[in-house]
């Protein structure tokens, strides 16, 4: 891949980075709660959840699907939660066990985090909720930039399923991809949970 070609990428994912922020901060707080209820139950009513272990999620910030809902009905089901802890350095994002929502605090990002203290090996996740500013039905997303997210999807068993979980409204025709970005598996919305092509 020549770098002109990457810049380009970056460029197209910078723009549609800008669109999808300004989007979100549009939505009011009824559609939140709504969405983020019809998320659980469409998850809840889901195969790969039902037979799901171990499921890691995430804490959700301003602007995102509110995940709290989700993250009770996953401990509630007797399932084990795993949310992610970046690194001070900001290098590492690794994920570790919640009984307690309660007991998060705010980490690196000024997002919601578990005490590094009871580690949850990739491999052991079953189902993982992935978050993203933008998912195209072939499963690719864009994140903030970081990288976090592709790096550690390989991780995954080959058996574990990936969803992206966001608002309908930010399922695109295509996001711009480089060659380091992995898509997930299914993308979960208000409307439907639907498997990517």
């Amino acid at each position: 891949m020549t770098s002109q070609s990457e810049s380009s990428i970056n460029e197209s994912k910078a723009k549609l980075r800008d669109k999808l922020i300004t989007l979100r901060t549009q939505i009011g707080r009824d559609f939140i709660e709504v969405a983020s209820q019809s998320t659980f139950h469409l998850l809840q009513g889901n195969a790969d959840y039902k037979k799901a272990k171990t499921v890691a999620a995430f804490a959700s910030t301003k602007g995102e699907i509110d995940t709290y809902p989700l993250l009770e009905g996953i401990m509630a089901s007797g399932k084990k939660l795993a949310l992610p802890h970046v690194s001070k350095d900001k290098t590492q994002l690794r994920f570790y066990e919640v009984t307690d929502l309660k007991k998060l605090s705010p980490g690196e990002f000024g997002i919601l985090c578990p005490e590094p203290v009871h580690a949850v090996p990739m491999e052991k996740i079953d189902l993982i909720l992935v978050p993203g500013l933008a998912f195209d039905r072939k499963g690719f997303r864009l994140g903030f930039g970081k990288g976090y997210y592709d790096r550690i999807l390989p991780h995954l068993r080959p058996d574990s399923v990936s969803i992206g979980i966001c608002y309908s409204f930010q399922v695109v025709d295509e996001v711009p991809v480089a060659a380091h970005d992995i898509p997930v598996k299914a993308l979960l919305h208000e409307k439907a949970l639907e498997y990517c092509s």
